[in-house]
């Protein structure tokens, strides 16, 4: 043997016979859950390897390239050490993109709540809407790559997430690290939209919990959304609200919180006020609540109902796109992307499908956004 070979096998293979060949049969035989703790989020990982990522794998048993993580379905770039008989040590993933939006923020109103809400007893499917993705699952790690993918073609700043609660249902709050893990390394952002407090009147205790919750659990991800350097809350209401309970939300926010509250009749003259005001109401195209907020809304056609509510019309949708554009409000809001059963999607359904594969709807605000 040369001293060529000699070198080069000295070079493969460790004293006790772990040599490349086998290392890299050993890496791509298996799934690989691993903790990046060289970073502040500590993000995790289930990694698949191909025969070709394994190339990767060189001298030293140091592997720097491609993993598919099967958590966010996405091609990741990682480094680490690969120590026999095929353990993953010093490992270092792709650095989180830890920007936020500047005003004016735009976001649509986002559900989770797949596939419990493609049933309402008897009836399936609860839409008269057929989404591209089919009867989708929001646990879905393709589904939310998918969706945060289109939510970003649109030029949209963020989500806001329907949230029941760390015990609600459906289970929004299971689901929701996904969401936040697909967008990590990406601008795009999420907050939660607190529903509970348009079915009930939760308490200030009760309140300042979920604050609580929300900020440990979830306000220092890189990908949750801020606002003035806050973590962004937005708060659905309903008939019965006023300046209670502004005032009952004002007292509860210990935790600083950035509190966007859903409007009410005399809400401006409301003694305690939030950081902001929202309406949600897409049985209106267009709803003007400046300078806090635009809304625009491309239809509302409820499953059981005899009529439309507000019918589709996209000329009318690339108007509306236009004029939340130049209201110049700080939050400029779309309801919404995938809300099937009242029909207010934007997200590409059968329907409206076009050759970009996102549909007419993000078409338009990606044309008129961008």
């Amino acid at each position: 043997m040369t001293a060529a070979a000699v070198l080069g096998a000295l070079l493969v293979a460790s004293p006790h016979g772990w040599t490349l060949t086998h290392a890299r049969q050993v890496l791509v035989s298996k799934t690989y859950a691993v903790t990046d703790t060289t970073q502040a989020d500590q993000p995790r990982y289930e990694l698949r390897f191909s025969n070709r990522a394994a190339r990767s794998l060189r001298r030293g048993f140091v592997f720097d390239g491609p993993a598919h993580d099967l958590l966010t379905d996405t091609e990741v770039r990682v480094r680490f050490t690969f120590n026999r008989p095929g353990r993953i040590v010093a490992f270092r993933g792709p650095p989180a993109d830890t920007s936020q939006p500047a005003f004016p923020i735009r976001a649509a109103f986002y559900y989770a709540w797949y596939p419990e809400a493609w049933w309402r007893d008897p009836v399936f499917p609860y839409s008269r809407f057929h989404p591209s993705l089919d009867y989708y699952s929001a646990a879905d790690a393709r589904v939310v790559r998918d969706h945060t993918d289109a939510l970003q073609y649109a030029h949209l700043n963020a989500g806001i997430y329907s949230w029941w609660g760390a015990d609600g249902y459906p289970p929004t709050d299971l689901r929701f690290w996904r969401y936040l893990a697909a967008a990590r390394t990406t601008p795009f952002r999420w907050a939660v939209y607190y529903e509970r407090e348009g079915y009930a009147d939760p308490s200030g205790e009760k309140i300042r919990s979920d604050l609580q919750y929300i900020r440990d659990t979830y306000g220092a991800k890189p990908a949750y959304l801020k606002a003035d350097g806050r973590f962004v809350v937005y708060v659905y209401g309903d008939a019965g609200d006023g300046c209670e309970t502004s005032a009952r939300w004002r007292a509860a926010n210990t935790v600083g919180a950035y509190i966007v509250l859903k409007a009410f009749a005399g809400f401006r003259d409301c003694a305690a006020q939030p950081d902001a005001w929202h309406q949600y109401s897409a049985a209106l195209a267009e709803y003007d609540l400046l300078p806090d907020a635009f809304m625009i809304a491309p239809g509302f056609e409820e499953r059981t109902e005899a009529a439309p509510r507000l019918t589709r019309d996209l000329a009318r949708w690339r108007a509306n796109v236009e004029d939340m554009l130049a209201s110049n409000a700080r939050w400029q809001l779309v309801l919404s992307f995938n809300e099937w059963p009242e029909g207010t999607s934007v997200e590409s359904a059968r329907e409206w499908e076009t050759p970009s594969g996102y549909g007419a709807y993000l078409d338009a605000l990606h044309e008129l956004l961008g």
